[in-house]
């Protein structure tokens, strides 16, 4: 009763003092003025698995001049956090597709990246092309990485996929869709595993967005080309009067605890000259993953 007394007093003293109680914030009322932002959130709804970016997804899912920014095959300790800094200044949110193997090496980033308010959602343990799997292969690729992204991450991960290689099966849709996990594509790809540099990515994210007029966006902050863009291709979008649109899940994935992930295949001398003959895979997001491992395994 005494706790009662005295809330209803407080409660009748703000009102004497002609005060409000808060309300939800707006992220564009908490952001300095002339940053780009958030112009909206989008509560996704992924029961049933829907499909989101080209060719499956609602061509008309974003208003014209919206954008969804999103990052595959991290966390990378140093380009991802390059562009977090890069989003943080201009007070803006991005969706990361992780991998798991990756957030095996750098838990520490998954944190960061969820603590800053980004969207988080998956991209296999491996990256592996998903339409040559067998079902258990695509449980234990998918479920392994939800879980080890769940257990290093202080909030909640949405139920989001997207494809390695962009590329899907029957098998696999109908999994997803089992699952009340959302498929992404893309609509705007930057292409940036194809060069080494970053007025390529910002040419090309600029040229799709002016054919299309809208997009999800597809980037990796793994690589340092890209991390180096991003402070730049923000600034052009906001002078193009671009919206960045944050997508949330309506609920949390449901994880299936300590799925045990696949085990590394192993590098094959024929495979090894296989990947020597083709130059341009040393700049893959495979090749720059490969070389994140190693890296971090003299580290450690």
């Amino acid at each position: 009763m005494r706790l009662i007394w005295k809330l209803s007093f407080v409660m009748s003293a703000v009102m004497t003092a002609g005060l409000q109680m808060p309300t939800a914030v707006r992220a564009e009322d908490t952001c300095p003025k002339g940053t780009l932002g958030v112009s909206r959130t989008i509560e996704v709804d992924t029961t049933g698995g829907p499909w989101f970016g080209e060719p499956h997804g609602d061509p008309k899912f974003l208003a014209p001049g919206e954008v969804v920014l999103t990052f595959d095959d991290g966390p990378s300790p140093q380009d991802t956090r390059k562009v977090l800094a890069a989003l943080a200044k201009e007070c803006t949110k991005a969706t990361f597709f992780m991998v798991g193997e990756m957030v095996a090496l750098h838990p520490e980033v998954v944190k960061e990246v969820a603590e800053q308010g980004h969207t988080i959602g998956t991209h296999t343990w491996s990256h592996p092309n998903v339409a040559r799997l067998t079902l258990p292969e695509i449980k234990q690729e998918v479920e392994a990485t939800f879980d080890i992204v769940q257990k290093n991450s202080p909030e909640p991960v949405a139920p989001f996929f997207r494809y390695p290689y962009l590329s899907s099966s029957k098998l696999s849709e109908d999994y997803f869709k089992s699952r009340n996990i959302a498929q992404f594509a893309v609509d705007v790809d930057s292409n940036d595993w194809r060069v080494r540099s970053s007025a390529p990515v910002i040419a090309r994210v600029m040229a799709g967005l002016k054919a299309r007029g809208r997009g999800i966006i597809l980037m990796h902050d793994i690589h340092k080309w890209t991390a180096d863009a991003v402070p730049q291709l923000l600034a052009k979008l906001k002078a193009g009067g671009y919206k960045v649109v944050q997508l949330k899940a309506k609920a949390p994935v449901q994880v299936i605890a300590d799925v045990s992930p696949p085990a590394p295949k192993p590098v094959t001398k024929r495979s090894s000259r296989k990947i020597k003959r083709k130059a341009y895979t040393k700049y893959s997001s495979h090749a720059r993953r490969a070389s994140l491992r190693r890296k971090s395994a003299l580290v450690e």
